[in-house]
């Protein structure tokens, strides 16, 4: 597995999200910016070294017959420890989604938690989307009646305010039994990502992306599809496309014409070919 583009930029003063690699496999990590009052770590926002940690842990942790989930278990308990020792208190725990891939010969290990995508093309073949199920449609929802108010003219911050509201409670049930699961400072996390191992052969093209740089194509259109992003990475574009992406961003300051959450996200995307 080669990384051949590569891309990772924010508007913020702390980047978010962190990429990798190694010899076989890629990730990307995409944290979560707090709703709370966030504490410094190291300098950094509490996110920003959530996602900086994983991204160090990730490029030295021996996994060689290894699940992935077991790998992520391990992660786990490495940044709690360290999030412990900084002060991090486990109601405050930055959270983070995570798209890793791993190749094993001819197969290639796929393990998503969280909303980060994997797009995957084989030679001659089609695109085909990887998300966590978990995160489906969740955003969808949430900005549907968004768009349905603005539609009516309902102020936008009125329009948003229930959705944060809901955004904020979901967060809340994080990790627990009654929410999502996510990279956090809970350990059984781990065993509930979406996991998958499929065969692959020289010249699969694969992309891992945060939902940041994924604006691209959904709400923006950029592009039109996933396929037409995966060649425009192929192509050496990324920051092309990325400049594009900030202008349609800041050219929709409170989000009314794109309905999102936050102007603009950290964007992160990497191009790898088997």
């Amino acid at each position: 597995m080669r990384v051949l583009r590569s891309i990772s930029r924010s508007d913020k003063l702390h980047n978010e999200d962190a990429a990798g690699s190694r010899a076989d496999g890629l990730w990307v990590i995409d944290g979560a910016t707090p709703l709370h009052d966030d504490p410094t770590i190291s300098g950094r926002s509490s996110a920003a070294w959530l996602s900086g940690a994983a991204d160090a842990f990730l490029a030295t942790v021996p996994w060689r017959d290894r699940s992935l989930p077991e790998v992520v278990r391990e992660l786990i308990a490495h940044v709690r420890a360290e999030g412990r020792r900084l002060g991090l208190a486990a109601g405050r725990f930055p959270t983070a989604t995570i798209a890793l891939a791993r190749q094993r010969g001819p197969l290639l290990d796929l393990y998503l938690l969280g909303d980060s995508p994997v797009l995957l093309r084989h030679p001659g073949g089609e695109v085909v989307s990887f998300t966590d199920p978990q995160f489906d449609g969740v955003e969808e929802a949430l900005l549907e009646p968004v768009r349905a108010e603005l539609a009516r003219g309902i102020d936008v911050a009125q329009a948003y305010g229930r959705a944060h509201t809901m955004t904020r409670e979901r967060r809340r049930q994080r990790n627990t039994a009654a929410g999502s699961w996510i990279l956090g400072d809970v350990t059984a996390a781990a065993d509930h990502a979406f996991v998958t191992t499929m065969p692959v052969e020289p010249g699969t093209e694969l992309v891992a992306l945060s939902d940041g740089y994924a604006r691209a194509v959904r709400p923006f259109s950029l592009v039109a599809d996933d396929a037409a992003l995966v060649d425009v990475l192929a192509r050496g574009e990324q920051a092309i496309l990325l400049e594009r992406l900030r202008a349609a961003e800041r050219a929709d300051p409170d989000c009314s014409r794109f309905p999102r959450f936050g102007m603009s996200d950290d964007a992160t995307a990497l191009y790898a070919r088997i």
